[in-house]
């Protein structure tokens, strides 16, 4: 009886014991996504704001929103895609469509607020939930947003990042590793739309 008792307390306790960790390639191999460019600039998306000047053309300079569908409604020009731009480009772009209807136009685009920069911290955090990013951000930087790993946190990181092609990967490493800095760990940005999971 003692023997049957013990065997159905193994059984029980058996899951509790022996989670599995979420099968991930190294943190060192993830790949970037869509929201920088390989010089570290911006991409813009839906509802990130900005603010376009348009130098002695008062009635068309202002803070615009990009609308969920990556365009931005400009007066005079109507539609221009905005999603996946630069605020260079998008720059250029407005400057080039505002010819027909301004003598020589200077336009000046910068990105005003980042709406779209959000990242998502599941799992062993002390503030698990959604945060905005008020820029680039670290790994390290990241955990900070999420309050730190809980208690019962075992110390492995995954991060869990759509690449540009829409297939979903997973990436992780320790967060005694990211602190080290080793693989140049410290360097990985997180992206919108990451999620960052402690095990």
């Amino acid at each position: 009886m003692f023997f049957a008792r013990l065997g159905l307390m193994t059984l029980v306790s058996l899951p509790l014991g022996c989670a599995t960790a979420i099968p991930a390639r190294d943190l060192a191999e993830a790949v970037a996504g869509n929201t920088f460019t390989r010089q570290g600039e911006y991409l813009l998306s839906a509802n990130d704001q900005v603010s376009v000047k348009v130098y002695g053309q008062d009635s068309l300079s202002g803070l615009y929103t990009i609308s969920p569908s990556g365009v931005l409604t400009f007066p005079l020009i109507g539609f221009v895609q905005a999603a996946g731009s630069t605020s260079l480009q998008l720059t250029e772009r407005l400057g080039r469509a505002l010819q027909s209807y301004v003598k020589n136009p200077i336009v000046t685009v910068s990105v005003a607020s980042q709406g779209s920069l959000s990242v998502y911290f599941s799992g062993e955090f002390n503030r698990p939930g959604v945060a905005s990013l008020p820029g680039r951000t670290s790994m390290v930087q990241g955990v900070a947003l999420g309050g730190g790993l809980s208690k019962y946190a075992s110390g492995r990181i995954v991060l869990i990042r759509q690449g540009a092609n829409g297939t979903t990967q997973r990436y992780a490493s320790t967060y005694d590793r990211l602190l080290s800095g080793r693989g140049e760990l410290d360097r990985l940005t997180l992206e919108r739309g990451d999620v960052v999971h402690a095990e």
